[in-house]
């Protein structure tokens, strides 16, 4: 049966939506009549009322506006013809080209279930994956099933670095690609699908966006749907997939400005309370799943070039291998 709710206020890309007949459950999606807006519910306030964030733009809608609960939480279709493709958090294509998803899956973990378990060392399936770049294989060899960093200021060359690991371990080591831009120009996504092509590997990639201009809770979810793109492509024929993100900060930062527009009381230097929980939801998703291996490289944005920035530590605790990259070395 149907469940519709009604928007009491809606506040900085977060709205209060009464629900007469029944709650909606955590991360439920909302839609709103017409589907010109989607919602999360982050929160339930009152016997009847929950607090959700907007996934899309909160222009034009109103009080008083119809929402319906679709009875599930975010999730994409996913299937082998998403390779070569660019979607955004709802595994829609963003290409202008009709697509023809597979099964359905939702982006966070099932809360039950068998999951893939990962050596306390964090291996993979052994050996080690060569970049081709001989400074990192000497010194910072990265094995199948790590999840490797790039840390470094505003500039220093962690989107060129990731395009060119992109080219090298897929063109040498085959299996498949997943990219997740958070947070970042749209320009910079153009560009790296320009690159892909001409450098012949986008045909074993999928591509997720959510830029910059997006809403927050877009920002926020859009890494999660890449994980589970990648835990599905890892398990359907064991084939390893290695999985990109361009940046994982500006995640950390998505989710505190989700804090802040939800009223939350903001932590050290502005950043939400449950800073470690937000970022270990992603890296436990990046674990779990399927027969192959999953090797994530994740751009990490230092602030002012401050190793110690809190979004910073707490990336660095999951992490199995990491590669600063120094402005000095950048500048000459």
């Amino acid at each position: 049966m149907n469940n519709f709710g009604t928007i009491k206020t809606v506040r900085g890309g977060v709205a209060e939506i009464d629900f007469p007949e029944r709650l909606p459950r955590a991360h439920a999606l909302l839609q709103s009549d017409g589907g010109a807006a989607r919602f999360e519910v982050e929160e339930i306030i009152g016997r009847s009322t929950v607090r959700a964030i907007g996934l899309t733009s909160l222009d034009g809608i109103e009080r008083g506006s119809r929402v319906a609960d679709l009875g599930r939480s975010l999730s994409l279709r996913v299937g082998k013809g998403m390779l070569g493709r660019m979607f955004n958090v709802f595994g829609e294509p963003i290409d202008g080209r009709p697509y023809d998803g597979g099964r359905e899956i939702e982006i966070f973990p099932p809360a039950t279930g068998e999951r893939r378990v990962v050596p306390a060392d964090g291996a993979g399936s052994g050996g080690l994956l060569e970049t081709g770049i001989k400074v990192v294989d000497l010194l910072t060899p990265f094995r199948p099933g790590d999840s490797v960093g790039l840390f470094g200021g505003a500039g220093v060359g962690k989107t060129i670095l990731i395009t060119e690991l992109m080219h090298t371990i897929a063109s040498k080591r085959g299996g498949y690609t997943v990219f997740a831009g958070i947070g970042e120009r749209i320009r910079e996504g153009q560009e790296l699908v320009q690159a892909l092509a001409d450098l012949k590997v986008l045909d074993n990639a999928a591509l997720f966006f959510g830029e910059m201009d997006k809403p927050p809770g877009a920002r926020l979810r859009i890494g999660l749907a890449a994980a589970a793109a990648a835990e599905y492509l890892s398990g359907s024929d064991g084939k390893d997939v290695l999985l990109f993100i361009d940046n994982i900060s500006r995640y950390a930062m998505a989710g505190m400005e989700v804090g802040g527009v939800l009223g939350k009381v903001p932590s050290e230097l502005g950043y939400q309370a449950n800073l470690e929980k937000d970022v270990a939801v992603l890296q436990e998703r990046i674990r779990g799943g399927g027969k192959g291996s999953i090797t994530s490289v994740q751009a990490v944005y230092v602030p002012a070039d401050d190793l110690t920035d809190p979004a910073v530590v707490t990336i660095f605790s999951h992490l199995d291998a990491s590669l600063v990259l120094s402005r000095e070395v950048a500048e000459k």
